[in-house]
């Protein structure tokens, strides 16, 4: 097998042999021109053919992550997947140094593939969804009010401090955002962050819960929960409830802005 950099050429048969990859909700088809453009996407090529690809992604100065193995359907089981790794591996260890990591379901099987290179895990997180219809829901003011939260801006005063603690006691030290999972810092937090909706309850200086809420890296007019802090009754009972109404208004709010009418 071939391992080469993708062109922008590739983009049509990257989507074609990832269309049907996790029941057909596959991010990649939207991702991959924003990626092509961006770099850091090889293709594997057997007999002439795309079978399959993977990304190295930088995150910062010794921070990389790894992304979108994917092996076309009809060429999984050939071994395909386990050259990819070991190819994107040998690509890191020529061109970078520090920490590589990724994220992905526990049943994946890039997950033995890794832990043979040495890759342990280092974090569990559920993964939430939502389905709803718009007519069933909510004002977003009412649901708001209802539930004693409120927007808040990462600027406001012991925000940040509050979500780097989190990151440090609940998350292994890393910041999620999407997939990605960045080292924390005071920086990191501020720059991932500076556009999410931030649901709290509890006054400034004084908050006991927060949800960061950020707009999907990977599908459109979809969203994130990036993070989670608080009592779990808290999360779940006042927080969680106002994620619907949140989506169905995720448009036309701005953090920290005047809930609309």
């Amino acid at each position: 097998m071939e391992f080469r950099p993708a062109e922008a050429k590739d983009a049509g048969r990257i989507r074609e042999l990832s269309r049907d990859i996790w029941e057909g909700r596959d991010y990649l088809a939207a991702a991959i021109e924003g990626w092509l453009a961006e770099g850091g996407v090889y293709v594997g090529v057997a007999d002439g053919e795309i079978v399959g690809l993977s990304r190295i992604k930088r995150l910062g100065d010794d921070d990389w992550w790894l992304e979108g193995l994917r092996v076309a359907p009809e060429h999984q089981g050939k071994g395909y997947g386990r050259l990819l790794h070991r190819a994107a591996m040998g690509e890191l260890e020529r061109v970078g140094r520090g920490t590589v990591r990724f994220c992905t379901a526990d049943t994946n099987r890039s997950v033995p593939l890794a832990r043979r290179d040495g890759f342990r895990p280092i974090l569990d997180l559920p993964f939430l969804g939502r389905s709803f219809a718009e007519e069933e829901l909510p004002s977003l003011a009412e649901a708001l009010a209802q539930n004693g939260v409120r927007l808040a801006s990462v600027e406001e005063p012991g925000l940040v401090e509050l979500l780097l603690e989190t990151c440090r006691g609940d998350y292994s030290g890393l910041l999620p955002r999407g997939w990605h999972h960045f080292t924390a810092s005071r920086g990191a937090v501020r720059k991932a962050w500076s556009e999410a909706r931030l649901l709290v309850r509890g006054g400034a200086g004084a908050v006991e819960a927060v949800l960061v809420v950020n707009p999907s890296i990977q599908y459109e007019e979809e969203l994130d929960l990036d993070l989670v802090a608080g009592p779990p009754a808290v999360v779940a009972e006042r927080l969680l409830a106002c994620l619907g109404p949140l989506a169905a208004d995720m448009g036309r709010l701005e953090a920290g802005g005047a809930v609309p009418e």
